[in-house]
């Protein structure tokens, strides 16, 4: 079983793919020269990078390769069809009920791994795969941060927040074609009038890669007591040094459910309808539908963090298997799987 995993430019798939690569080796294939950078190449435990200039000369020298299983974090699945004797392997980079998540694409890969039950009664009830060929393995990426030497402590005085302050974080969606993104409307309120707490930015990977220029009004508009993080590869670290979360229709809403917190929504289209799948996890805590609640609303529900603590619940219990350090190697034991089952049909 020789598997690679494909990134392409996108250095924020890093946290969901490098727990499944520390079980199941492979290699990295990235277009990022960044990749190799983060990962350290070259240490023992690190795993390997595979750099390519672009899609044609990853075609050019994809044999050289010598993978059988190819791992995609994102729909990617169009750039491969070319190349025959492949398993593809769809293991998604985030977790949401958005129709992005249910690309058509989906009825082409071998095998889907999904976080829990519901992505799964959602793939099925599109007609996108037969239950045989969706295995619920968790989600690795926060299952391996919660079982990790992860230091708060550490953290927190790495990012100069002030211990005697509660933590606020705000991570907006990126600028969609629909104009779900709160950043516009929402990032001075909260990097301004929540002075009484510490406040960490943490844009969308894409605002700072399509529009530089709100990240950097951003760091002009910015308060004390607040940093702006829109260059790191994970947020997890965030989630967890935090005491609350304020978002929009981000999937990062879901991830967040595993750290027990309470969670402040920020409509970012007040007055207009949003569909359903964008704003189903809104059940989990209030909604803002005015700049001038949020500062209220946020102290509200920092003094009473059990607020909707049962709608939490039952959202995590639906979306995640639960966190006991094995969704890696669930994942890698159907790898096996569909490998023997490959192995038995050839011969």
């Amino acid at each position: 079983m020789k598997c690679g995993y494909f990134v392409a430019g996108s250095l924020h798939y890093l946290p969901v793919v490098l727990p499944l690569m520390e079980e199941t080796g492979g290699v990295l294939i990235t277009f990022n020269k960044g990749a190799a950078g983060l990962l350290g190449e070259g240490a023992d435990a690190v795993p390997r990078v595979a750099f390519f200039r672009g899609y044609r000369d990853l075609r050019d020298r994809f044999s050289g390769l010598n993978i059988d299983i190819l791992v995609h974090p994102s729909f990617s699945i169009q750039y491969f069809r070319g190349i025959s004797g492949l398993t593809h392997v769809q293991v998604f980079h985030g977790v949401s009920d958005k129709p992005f998540d249910y690309h058509k694409s989906l009825k082409e890969y071998d095998l889907i791994a999904v976080s829990g039950p519901l992505r799964k009664e959602l793939i099925i009830k599109r007609g996108l795969a037969r239950p045989e060929r969706i295995v619920e393995i968790g989600f690795p990426k926060i299952d391996h941060f919660l079982h990790s030497s992860f230091d708060r402590e550490r953290c927190t005085e790495e990012i100069g927040l002030d211990k005697e302050r509660k933590t606020v974080l705000y991570s907006p969606t990126w600028f969609d074609p629909n104009g779900f993104c709160s950043f516009s409307r929402y990032a001075a309120p909260v990097m301004r009038k929540l002075g009484g707490c510490n406040v960490i930015v943490k844009p969308h990977v894409n605002i700072l890669k399509y529009r530089p220029w709100e990240i950097m009004k951003a760091h002009i508009m910015k308060g004390p007591n607040c940093v702006l993080k829109a260059k790191s590869t994970s947020i997890l670290p965030y989630m967890a040094v935090s005491d609350l979360m304020i978002t929009d229709i981000s999937s990062v809403a879901q991830e967040y459910l595993a750290f027990g917190k309470p969670m402040v929504f920020v409509n970012p289209m007040p007055g207009k309808a949003i569909p359903e799948e964008y704003t189903r996890i809104w059940r989990c805590g209030d909604v803002v539908d005015d700049p001038r609640e949020l500062s209220e609303v946020v102290r509200k529900n920092l003094e009473n963090p059990a607020r909707y603590s049962e709608e939490r619940t039952e959202a995590l219990r639906r979306i995640f298997l639960p966190f006991d350090g094995k969704s890696a190697a669930r994942f890698r034991e159907s790898l096996e799987r569909i490998v023997e089952s490959t192995a038995r049909d050839k011969g």
